[in-house]
C-alpha cells in the first residue's frame, strides 16, 4: 500500500492532475484545489490573500479504493475531487458465501485496507459480482470461459450485485444494491464472436453493459450504474445524509 505522501491519481474541478499530499501545499476547500505554478498570476500579485474564516472547512478529498475505470467514470462525472488507492485484497468467495454477502464483505475489506493507513480520511470501496441461480460469475479466464459464461446467461436473466462501504477511521456506511439484467438470446456462434472482441476478459459475468454487450440486454430492473459497479444513486442519498456534498462540491 502507498504512504500518506506518495503521489496519487486525483481528479475533479479544479484539479491539478496529480496529488502528492501535504508536501504539494495544494488543499481542497468546497471542492475546489488551491494550486499555482510559481511565476504564475497567482504568485505575482501583490494583494495579500484574504484570511481563512475558522469557521471554513479544510479537507482533503475523498479516497476512491479501486482500480475500476468504470467507478472512476462517475466519480469524474459527479465532480467530486478524489485521490486513486488500489488495496490489494484477496477475492476469493467464501465456502457457501451468497453474492450479496460477498460483495459487501470484500467492500468493506477494501475500505478498512486504505483507510487503516489514511487515518482521518473518507474512503469510498465497491465490489461488484454477477450471479446465475446464486453462483457467482468471476472473470473469465479465457475466450472459451467468456463464451461459456454469455450462454448461461443468455435468454434469462441474472443479478448484478453492487456492495459499496463509505469509511472514516471506525465510522463505515455500507451497503448492497442489486440490479436485475435480462438477456436476449444470444447464439452460439454470437457469443464466441463477442468473446473475441476481448471485451468480456476484464468483466464480472464476462460482459459490459455499457459496451458492446448493450445489443443483449432486453432490460433492467434496477440501476444501470449498479451494473456498472457504482451504486450512484443510493451513493448520493448517502453522502448526501452525511452532509458530504457541501464539502466536496460546495453544494448548497
Amino acid at each position: 500500500m502507498m504512504a500518506e505522501h506518495s503521489p496519487a491519481i486525483m481528479s475533479g474541478p479544479g484539479s491539478c492532475g496529480i496529488w502528492t499530499g501535504p508536501r504539494s501545499g495544494a488543499r481542497f476547500m468546497s471542492g475546489q484545489a488551491v494550486c499555482a505554478k510559481v511565476g504564475s498570476p497567482a504568485f505575482r500579485t501583490r494583494r495579500p490573500a484574504k484570511p481563512m474564516r475558522e469557521t471554513s472547512p479544510l479537507i482533503l478529498p475523498p479516497i476512491l479504493a479501486s482500480a475500476s475505470p468504470r467507478r472512476r467514470q462517475w466519480m469524474e462525472a459527479l465532480r467530486i475531487p478524489f485521490e486513486v488507492r488500489a488495496p490489494e485484497v484477496d477475492e476469493t468467495p467464501l465456502a457457501g458465501e451468497e453474492p450479496g454477502a460477498m460483495v459487501a464483505r470484500l467492500a468493506r475489506a477494501k475500505a478498512e485496507a486504505v483507510a487503516a493507513v489514511h487515518p482521518g480520511r473518507w474512503v469510498i470501496a465497491a465490489d461488484t459480482t454477477v450471479a446465475c441461480d446464486h453462483h457467482v460469475l468471476g472473470k473469465p479466464v479465457d475466450a472459451a470461459d467468456a463464451t461459456r459464461m454469455l450462454r448461461m446467461i443468455q435468454g434469462r436473466s441474472h443479478q448484478v450485485h453492487t456492495g459499496l462501504c463509505l469509511m472514516r477511521d471506525g465510522e463505515a456506511h455500507a451497503f448492497v444494491d442489486t440490479a436485475e439484467v435480462f438477456l436476449r438470446p444470444v447464439t452460439a456462434a454470437q457469443a464466441a464472436w463477442y468473446a473475441s472482441t476481448g471485451e468480456p476478459m476484464d468483466k464480472a459475468g464476462g460482459y459490459a453493459a455499457q459496451g458492446i454487450a448493450a445489443l443483449f440486454i432486453a432490460r433492467i430492473d434496477g440501476s444501470f450504474a449498479t451494473v456498472m459497479g457504482f451504486p450512484v444513486e443510493r451513493f448520493g442519498e448517502l453522502v448526501g445524509r452525511l452532509g458530504l456534498l457541501g464539502a466536496w462540491l460546495g453544494m448548497p
